[in-house]
């Protein structure tokens, strides 16, 4: 069948006749736009200063993990650079004299008394905030 044979055929026309078109309710529109709710504005959020830090860390220990290969390699490449002999008889005795002045700050008491607060207190904290997150739900 084509097209217009559909409106000769009695069946069909006196079908398409009975049911009327479907058609939404007089006040449809008013309805939806009535349910609608507005949008609120995105406001622009300043990201906190250490969300850019926690980001560039990975970065700055893949550099320094860099430097420190190829400052104490000996490779014909870096002969501008100084190599395992300067890292040996110049950098390392600057480094144990560092760490023992550590040590040292570290044997008083009052100092080995103020970390040990210090972590407790970090700690408390740390466990306060995970035990303690909202849902943002």
């Amino acid at each position: 069948m084509k097209k217009d044979d559909y409106l000769n055929d009695d069946f069909l026309r006196d079908l398409i006749r009975q049911s009327p078109l479907d058609s939404p309710s007089d006040d449809f529109v008013d309805r939806v736009m009535a349910t609608l709710q507005t949008a609120p504005e995105a406001a622009e959020v300043k990201k906190p200063f250490y969300l850019y830090l926690k980001a560039s860390v990975p970065y700055a220990i893949s550099a320094l993990v860099l430097v420190f290969v190829i400052g104490t390699s000996d490779l014909a490449v870096f002969n501008w650079l100084p190599g395992k002999e300067t890292f040996m008889n110049h950098l390392l005795p600057y480094l144990e004299t560092m760490f023992t002045v550590f040590k040292s700050a570290f044997a008083s008491k009052y100092v080995s008394w103020g970390i040990l607060i210090s972590v407790s207190a970090g700690a408390l904290y740390l466990i306060d905030q995970v035990f303690s997150r909202r849902s943002t739900i």
